[in-house]
């Protein structure tokens, strides 16, 4: 016998006498990311089903086909530890949507570029497997009979339990966003696949939508007297925290300045507390009641574009994942799409000048990142001249002033011509005492803090001088969901629909509910929330959105 074969023998006898180490190892291990990105229960289910599945193996280990078994188990288990050490090694992050879809798209050139990243993480994933694979062989050299058969029927009856409590959990209705199979996934060491089959069914979600072909037979386009529209779709923003609306500090020069040219909401209410279901339902039909494919594919982009208008996208945010599959669909009925990978707002600016060149009327969207969280990180230092002592607070302040300098930008670039803005913020936060960042998206039980957003529409001088337009306030509150029908109008578009769901109409009426949804999908009636997030929680009644929505 050779000296290496001898020692490696010896190695592996006394690894094996070990097993319950080695057990214990692995699961802490594959718990490592976990930790540092999970809550304390999504750590005890892991922990659980982890032991349990390295024991079942064990159990069968000593037949050939137990033996296949086991290493599949031991692949895939070091596949899910590579993906989240990977991630959180890298980015400080937990395993997403975002990077699951990334990868589905993902061809060899990228991947290799893409390597060099997550080299470091590759010793230690080997040593889980190894440490795993010897976790699984000891446990079966040393474990009774009964132990080895024990360990079958909890790992059964835990799964069962799980699956069944998943199920029950869908029945109800919250969290609708995860499928049942991702949801079973969840609290188990595949978690990571919980997040590629939600990228699986929102790529097809969002080809579903973006092929959707609406057909409207009495399209008309009438001349407004303006050559460039442009659309700042803007994130986060609190209407209280804007100098425009009242607030005490100098938040919003910019906008403030543009009183005598535009016309200003002063009460509107964004449809939900999240981006990925507010801006679908501000650029499309779908409201919350009806939040289905033929409304989603209902939207002002596409009709935009049918009514002759060169129509282009431009956002600072991703065009997958979680927070953008129905966004992403939306946006890919333009003519033109640029994702920017970028840090501040302003850098969408390049793409917006090189928009306006082109011939023709035009429809622009810009995407931005505004003051969401970290608001910190939303603006250069040099932007930081709110003061006040309170980090925060003035990063909150100075992310708005930040947004309100980059409407200037795009203002300036428009002033010459005949052009109009149409900004509003796609959902407010709610202001949490209790929590570091202060600001945070609406809860579960929300308050009328997650919905009240600024909105306003600009007119360049040329624009003013070519023909009337309404200018001033509206002082009633206004759904922002009903923005559809106010860009169809702004835009001279009509579909054949009599729209008096536009304030620019004169058969337009303040409605007399306004409808909002919350992260789970649960519909409230706005004015029966309660006003802040410090206020005292009302028990606010809530109903599901219609059947066949999404």
């Amino acid at each position: 016998m050779s000296f290496a074969k001898a020692s490696v023998l010896i190695i592996d006898k006394k690894l094996c006498r070990h097993f319950l180490i080695l057990l214990l190892c692995s699961v802490l291990i594959q718990l490592w990311p976990v930790y540092f990105t999970q809550p304390a229960r999504f750590m005890v289910r892991i922990a659980i089903c982890n032991s349990l599945l390295l024991l079942a193996a064990a159990a069968i280990y000593r037949y050939l086909p137990g033996k296949i078994i086991a290493f599949a188990l031991t692949v895939l288990l070091t596949l899910n530890f590579a993906f989240a050490f990977s991630t959180w090694n890298v980015y400080q992050s937990e395993f997403n949507t975002v990077f699951a879809m990334s990868i589905l798209a993902t061809h060899i050139a990228e991947a290799k570029s893409m390597s060099g990243l997550y080299i470091n993480s590759l010793p230690i994933v080997m040593a889980y497997f190894v440490i795993t694979w010897y976790a699984i062989k000891s446990l079966s050299e040393n474990l009774s009979d009964r132990a080895k058969t024990i360990s079958m029927v909890l790992l059964v009856g835990y799964m069962g339990w799980y699956s069944a409590a998943s199920w029950l959990k869908k029945r109800k209705d919250l969290e609708v966003y995860y499928p049942l199979s991702s949801r079973i996934l969840t609290y188990t060491p595949f978690y990571i696949g919980s997040e590629f089959i939600i990228a699986h069914r929102d790529n097809a979600l969002a080809e579903k939508i973006s092929k959707q072909n609406v057909h409207y037979p009495a399209l008309q386009y009438q001349r407004t007297g303006i050559e460039n529209y442009v659309v700042i779709v803007g994130e986060s923003a609190r209407r209280s925290n804007m100098q425009l609306y009242g607030f005490n500090q100098n938040t919003t020069p910019v906008e403030s300045s543009f009183k005598k040219n535009a016309l200003i909401f002063r009460n509107a209410i964004a449809p939900a507390s999240a981006t990925v279901l507010a801006v679908p339902m501000i650029l499309s039909q779908a409201d919350p009641d009806n939040f289905t494919v033929d409304k989603l594919a209902d939207n002002v982009v596409s009709i935009a574009r049918k009514a002759g208008y060169y129509t282009e996208w431009i956002s600072a945010q991703g065009n997958s994942g979680k927070s953008n599959n129905y966004i992403a669909a939306i946006a890919s009925t333009s003519q033109n799409l640029h994702w920017i990978n970028t840090q501040y707002d302003t850098e969408l600016l390049p793409a917006l000048e090189e928009a306006l060149n082109k011939p023709g009327k035009k429809f622009i969207v810009l995407h931005i990142n505004g003051s969401h969280e970290m608001a910190c990180d939303r603006y250069p230092a040099s932007a930081g001249v709110l003061d006040t002592g309170n980090k925060y607070e003035d990063c909150y302040n100075n992310a708005i002033r930040y947004t309100d300098y980059f409407i200037g930008e795009v203002a300036k670039r428009l002033q010459n011509t005949a052009s109009s803005i149409l900004y509003f913020s796609d959902h407010g936060l709610e202001k949490n005492p209790q929590l570091e960042s202060i600001y945070m998206h609406g809860s579960r039980n929300p308050s009328k803090e997650a919905y009240e957003v600024p909105q306003f529409i600009w007119y360049s001088q040329p624009a003013l001088f070519s023909q009337k337009r309404r200018l001033g306030w509206v002082n009633g509150f206004w759904p922002t969901a009903n923005n559809y029908w106010l860009m169809l109008n702004w835009l001279g578009i009509s579909t054949g629909v009599k729209n008096c769901l536009s304030v620019l109409e004169t058969c337009y009426q303040e409605p007399t509910s306004l409808p909002v949804m919350d992260g789970g999908r649960h519909i409230f009636d706005y004015n029966q929330l309660r006003n802040t997030f410090s206020s005292q929680d009302l028990n606010t009644p809530w109903r599901k959105a219609k059947p066949g929505s999404l």
